[in-house]
C-alpha cells in the first residue's frame, strides 16, 4: 500500500511540474506576441503557358500514360494504345522569414516575419501522337480529350487557391511562435517553426493534388475511351 501511495504522490508531482513548465512557456508566447505584428502572407500563382508537341509517337505515350496509371494506384488496359497525353508539373514553393527578439529572463522568441508561398503550373503541355494525321477524327478526338485534361488542371487551381490563401492566412495563429530557453540555439528553434508552418501548407497542397488525380483518372477511364472511339467509328462508317 506504501508503495502505491508513493507512487501516486510522484505522479501527481511530476503533472504539477509540467503545468508550471508549460504555464511557463505559455507566459513567454503572451510577452512575445504582445511585441511582435502578425507576419506578411504573400501568396501567389501561375498557369505556366500551354505548349503542344506533335513530335512523340505511341511508345513514349504508352510508357509515360502507364507511368500516370501507377502513380494514381492503377493499372492501365493492356490493350489500351494513348494517341494523347497531358503532363502538368505543379510546383510548391514556401518560404519562411523568421526573426527573433529577447524576452524576460534570458528566453528569446522566434517568430514569422514573412510568409510566402507559390502555387502553380509549370511548363504544361499537350501530346498529341505524331502518327495521327491532322484534322482526322481521332486528332480531334485526342485534342478535345487533352483539352479537357487542361481545363480540370485550371479549373482545380482556380478551385482551390482562396482555400490555399485562407489557411496560409491562418498560419499564424494555429501555429504561432517559438520559445528559445537559456542555453538552446536559436537557429535549430527557428528550423522547427519553419518545418511546422511547411507542414501545415503542405498537407493541403498534398490533399488537393490527390483530389485533382482522382477527377483528372475519371476523365481516363475505359469506359470513356471507349465512348470517344465510338464517335470515329460511327464518322468512318458515313
Amino acid at each position: 500500500m506504501r508503495k502505491v501511495f508513493f507512487a501516486l504522490i510522484f505522479m501527481i508531482s511530476v503533472t504539477d511540474a509540467v503545468h508550471a513548465a508549460n504555464d511557463d512557456t505559455q507566459k513567454y508566447v503572451e510577452e512575445c506576441l504582445s511585441v511582435i505584428y502578425d507576419p506578411v502572407v504573400d501568396v501567389t500563382s501561375a498557369y505556366g503557358k500551354l505548349k503542344y508537341n506533335y513530335t512523340k509517337g505511341k511508345e513514349f505515350l504508352r510508357r509515360e500514360t502507364e507511368e500516370k496509371y501507377k502513380a494514381s494506384g492503377l493499372e492501365m488496359p493492356k490493350d489500351f494504345i494513348p494517341i494523347g497525353l497531358t503532363k502538368v508539373r505543379d510546383g510548391f514553393d514556401f518560404s519562411l522569414t523568421v526573426g527573433q527578439i529577447e524576452i524576460s529572463h534570458g528566453y528569446k522568441c522566434v517568430y514569422p516575419e514573412k510568409i510566402e508561398t507559390h502555387l502553380g503550373y509549370y511548363v504544361p503541355t499537350i501530346y498529341i501522337s505524331k502518327d495521327l494525321e491532322k484534322d482526322s477524327c481521332l486528332y480531334d478526338v485526342a485534342l478535345k480529350h487533352e483539352k479537357t485534361h487542361m481545363q480540370i488542371y485550371i479549373e482545380a487551381l482556380d478551385y482551390f487557391l482562396p482555400q490555399f490563401k485562407k489557411t496560409a492566412d491562418g498560419l499564424f495563429k494555429t501555429v504561432g511562435v517559438k520559445i528559445v530557453e537559456p542555453g538552446q540555439q536559436a537557429d535549430i528553434v527557428a528550423k522547427e517553426l519553419n518545418a511546422e508552418y511547411l507542414q501545415k501548407l503542405q498537407q493541403k497542397v498534398e490533399n488537393w493534388r490527390k483530389e485533382v488525380e482522382i477527377e483528372q483518372m475519371k476523365l481516363d477511364s475505359a469506359e470513356n475511351y471507349v465512348l470517344e472511339n465510338k464517335l470515329c467509328e460511327k464518322f468512318d462508317k458515313k
